[in-house]
């Protein structure tokens, strides 16, 4: 929702190289998320629908460029599963419903990795210069760690396939330039907004100081944090790439193949963004998301591999029925005992599966399509059953989202609408989004001092409606809301039992 507000704000600002919260400054994500959004905003309308629709064409672009990398090395099935098993896992399902900066870096970066590969081998202008520019916009995208990870990662192939004298040709230096000034803009509004301080941020303390303790932000999350993180988001094909992982390190350290014949690019993209993002002292689960390209072309490498092996194909399909069929259960066994499961749900799931089955028969009938189709259907049928079945319920408890749909229905939008007793560092952003507007907080001394006010629309929760009928003050409640912090459940909320414990209230008053 932040993301999405400060994307509408900015359509609402005169400058399009600054960006504000609710009104404030904002310095923390780079700005291709808000620039792309508000582009789409500004020629489709505003909506959940439109701001999602770049992040699903970055994943598109994500997908393409992992499919032209990945023929660079391997055949055109291997390739294919490999965008299969990309597309198909968990995380491509979370950055396309909880659309974050990373699809923003992920799409580009891989995009600049595929660009560089070619351009090692062919030395062709086209490909540096767009190999750059996708750094520059991945850098756009999430910040350093844009140039830092394909940098990283294709510096040690170089080092490791006996071509580190590549790094001398003097063509890099233009697309160095290149890189330069498409990274222009956004530095000329951080300067222009923050001073030099806005520059120092970006380009250091907000990623770099993360590791070196120049950044304050820190939430204690362990060393292991993101590998556990990558145990789920790579659903179902965790189990799998693990072993596909760790087979390929094996292959490496006993030099099974030669230097200059194995593809290292996928494992060092995979271990290398895992050991440094690992580092940070501030970490969260998205943060991981920019291996899973990598660890999808090494599963696809090594799948093929182990299908021509009997004893090894059977129990890569025992593996995967076992986690496939746990993944349905644990998720249909809480969407049931959490909010039940309406009868609308239950005729789309049939014939979703339906479409499956029809599909799984009508395939040929090879080793890789037989292990592939049973897990990117259950992938569909749990994410279907996670949006529809725990998200959409989740949203009846967005009071803000709730409210503002209210004010929008019922012709409010004319009134100021102030938020009381909130607070401020919560934001107001579903206000802002919905209704395309700053909120302002007031407190009591507020409310004191207006002299014959118009009717205005407060959000309020239960102490703040307290606090105004205890000093009299004459009003409406014209509505009452569910409310909880959705992005923090607790088991407490999971259970229907003890629900309306936790559950609190939020009131639209008006004053009259």
């Amino acid at each position: 929702m932040q993301y999405a507000s400060i994307s509408r704000e900015l359509l609402r600002g005169d400058n399009f190289l600054h960006l504000f919260d609710n009104g404030q400054p904002y310095l923390d994500k780079p700005p291709l998320i808000f620039w792309i959004t508000a582009l789409f905003f500004k020629l489709f309308g505003a909506s959940d629908f439109v701001y999602r629709l770049p992040s699903i064409l970055f994943t598109f672009i994500l997908i393409y460029s992992t499919y032209r990398f990945s023929r660079l090395f391997y055949s055109e099935k291997i390739s294919q599963v490999a965008v299969l098993i990309l597309a198909s896992s968990e995380a491509m399902f979370i950055m396309n419903a909880d659309v974050r900066t990373d699809i923003y870096m992920i799409a580009p970066m891989m995009t600049a990795i595929w660009q560089f590969s070619v351009y090692f081998h062919s030395h062709r202008w086209r490909n540096l210069i767009v190999g750059w520019i996708a750094i520059a916009l991945a850098m756009m995208g999430k910040g350093p760690v844009g140039i830092v990870i394909p940098l990283s990662v294709l510096i040690v192939n170089l080092i490791y396939s006996g071509n580190l004298r590549y790094l001398l040709d003097k063509r890099i230096l233009i697309g160095v330039l290149i890189c330069f000034f498409c990274l222009l803009p956004m530095s000329y509004g951080l300067y222009t907004q923050f001073g030099f301080h806005g520059l120092e941020f970006f380009y250091w303390t907000q990623s770099f100081g993360r590791i070196t303790g120049d950044s304050t932000w820190s939430n204690a999350a362990g060393p292991f944090y993101l590998f556990n993180v990558f145990l789920y988001v790579f659903l179902p094909w965790t189990l799998i790439s693990l072993l596909a992982i760790g087979d390929r390190l094996i292959d490496i350290i006993k030099k099974k193949y030669d230097n200059r014949q194995i593809e290292v690019i996928s494992l060092f993209g995979f271990i290398l963004p895992l050991l440094m993002l690992s580092a940070s002292n501030y970490k969260l689960p998205h943060y991981i998301y920019c291996v899973t390209p990598f660890a999808s072309v090494l599963t696809a490498v090594k799948m093929e591999e182990w299908t021509h092996n009997n004893r090894c194909y059977r129990i890569l399909n025992i593996i995967q029925v076992a986690l496939i069929g746990s993944m349905l259960i644990l998720v249909y066994g809480l969407v049931f005992y959490a909010f039940g499961i309406k009868i609308n749900m239950v005729i789309i799931l049939l014939i979703l599966i339906f479409i499956f089955i029809y599909a799984f028969m009508r395939i040929p009938k090879s080793k890789t399509l037989v292990l592939l189709t049973p897990s990117i259907a259950v992938s569909v049928l749990c994410n279907y059953g996670i949006n529809l079945g725990i998200m959409k319920p989740l949203l009846d408890f967005q009071s803000q989202s709730e409210a503002a749909v209210f004010i929008k229905e019922n012709n409010y939008e004319s009134f100021d609408l102030y938020m009381y007793n909130e607070n401020s560092k919560a934001k107001s952003r579903s206000f802002n989004f919905y209704i395309n507007r700053e909120i302002k907080y007031i407190d009591f001394s507020y409310v004191q001092d207006k002299v014959d006010p118009k009717p205005e629309l407060v959000y309020t929760n239960e102490e703040g409606l307290k606090e105004l009928l205890d000093n009299d003050i004459d009003l409406i409640i014209i509505k009452k809301f569910d409310h909880v912090r959705v992005s923090k459940l607790k088991a407490s909320f999971i259970n229907p039992a003890t629900r309306p414990k936790i559950i609190r209230k939020k009131y639209l008053l008006m004053f009259t």
